[in-house]
């Protein structure tokens, strides 16, 4: 059965509160996200970072990109 993913690649997204209660996403806390791509990760056993997101003004990260897992995210609503 194909998983159903929640979001779209083009999709605007924040850190969630489970996203930011992890102290490895600091560098994109309160910073906004466009989803990239969703790739299926079989090989681990963790369940892997399927969305590849690219963070606006993240300047430590490579390229801006940093890969999460769905609960990690949510959309952007509104304006901020």
């Amino acid at each position: 059965m194909k998983k159903q993913w929640k979001y779209k690649a083009g999709e605007l997204v924040e850190l969630s509160a489970a996203g930011w209660a992890r102290d490895h996403n600091h560098l994109v806390r309160d910073k906004i996200g466009m989803i990239m791509s969703i790739e299926r990760c079989h090989n681990d056993h963790r369940g892997g970072y399927p969305y590849k997101i690219r963070w606006f003004d993240a300047l430590s990260l490579p390229n801006g990109m940093l890969d999460m897992k769905e609960y990690e995210i949510k959309r952007v609503r509104g304006v901020r």
